[in-house]
């Protein structure tokens, strides 16, 4: 046996890897790479046998270590990565096994298949531009794809549309985002189902505009994202923008308003690494006493009833998530303040809401529920 990790691909990202033999026992022992910022919590890696076809046995032991410092993961145990053999689809790992080391030092295990030749391991199931592109391209010319600019590294930032008429009309308007923080994959899968819906639906009665892929770079490198240094994207939106990709995305979102009336701005997160307790929504503060703040409230009573028990958490509106270091606001904050409309964060788990395991289908339900929520409300 001769068993190699690596990471150099898209999303790729995997640190303080070891791997131990012992007789027909084989462990790849690995962390989540922090990736330059205080937080950490995605990985993705493939493990490669480079002689496959001598003898093997049918398992091995991945074994995630300094589970201590990944973010919100409370109960470890409760992870449930991805993986996917060479060729094959993504599955969702059984319930690990959590271990205390003697110093204390807690380690979550699973058992997946041999890789011959190889297996791909996630936190979550990815999501990147080639998932992207079938979205466009399965909307039937719904949905038009276009650069709005820059990111800090020079990337496109790309931004869907429903239409691009010019002139201002009374027509209500939904601006979607998503990745504001690279690793938050089930925040895309979510964004696809709403996406889904409309192309499904061709409603063309409201203007949306969406950017699926907000931290470009991130998602590209591999990063989890959440309070990276200097500025965290999320919490980016001041007057002036304190990052780049914030100020292409809000010349964008002034130009959406241009051309309608604006009703809703979400941002599509997840939630703590092994929160599972379902989706959840972040509400403004209790301070804001705005007309947008009032609507945001609405809004949040709206998606509760269309999730209903088997996807909404029993807790679902959460307070904001808290600003570590930066003095910046958040989107929400932003769109409700600076743009006057409602707008909500909605988080959803990376693996279980409550006894349901998460699947690229039943995220897409959830984006489905929220479409058709918003869909009512607006045309009611």
């Amino acid at each position: 046996m001769s068993l190699r990790v690596d990471s150099r691909f898209a999303s790729g990202s995997v640190a303080a890897v070891r791997i131990a033999e012992h007789d027909a026992d084989t462990t790849v022992h690995f962390a989540a790479s922090p990736g330059g910022a205080s937080e950490s919590l995605w990985f993705h890696f493939r493990v490669t046998e480079s002689a496959p076809d001598h003898p093997h046995p049918e398992s091995i032991t991945l074994a995630l270590s300094f589970v201590r410092n990944l973010t919100g993961c409370d109960a470890p145990a409760a992870l449930r990565p991805v993986y996917r053999g060479e060729n094959q689809g993504w599955n969702r790992a059984k319930a690990g096994q959590l271990s205390i080391a003697d110093d204390g030092q807690p380690c979550v295990s699973w058992t997946l298949p041999y890789p011959a030749p190889s297996i791909d391991v996630a936190l979550c199931y990815p999501y990147g531009t080639t998932e992207l592109n079938t979205l466009v391209r399965k909307s039937k010319a719904y949905w038009t794809s276009g650069v709005i600019g820059l990111s800090q590294g020079g990337r496109p930032i790309h931004r869907l549309s429903n239409s691009l008429d010019r002139e201002p009309t009374s027509r209500p308007g939904i601006f979607m985002v998503a990745r504001q923080h690279a690793g938050e994959t089930p925040g895309s899968w979510v964004l696809d189902g709403i996406l889904d819906h409309f192309s499904r639906t061709q409603e063309n009665r409201i203007l949306v505009w969406a950017v699926p892929m907000v931290d470009v770079g991130g998602i590209e490198h591999g990063q989890y994202g959440r309070d990276g240094f200097s500025f965290d994207l999320d919490h980016s939106w001041g007057t002036p923008p304190l990052r780049h990709e914030t100020r292409v995305i809000q010349d964008d979102m002034n130009e959406w308003r241009s051309r309608c009336q604006p009703v809703l701005v979400l941002d599509l997160q997840a939630t703590g690494g092994s929160a599972s307790e379902g989706v959840v929504v972040r509400m403004p503060p209790l301070d804001e006493e705005s007309a947008a703040a009032r609507d945001s409230e609405k809004w949040a009573n709206v998606f509760g009833e269309a999730l209903s028990k088997e996807y909404a958490a029993a807790e679902f509106r959460l307070p904001p998530a808290p600003i570590h270091h930066s003095a910046g606001l958040t989107l929400g904050a932003y769109a409700r303040e600076t743009l006057g409309v409602g707008a909500l964060v909605i988080e959803a788990p990376y693996a279980l809401c409550g006894k349901t395991v998460m699947t690229p289908k039943q995220y897409r339900e959830v984006g489905r529920r929220i479409a058709r929520a918003a869909l009512r409300r607006v045309l009611a």
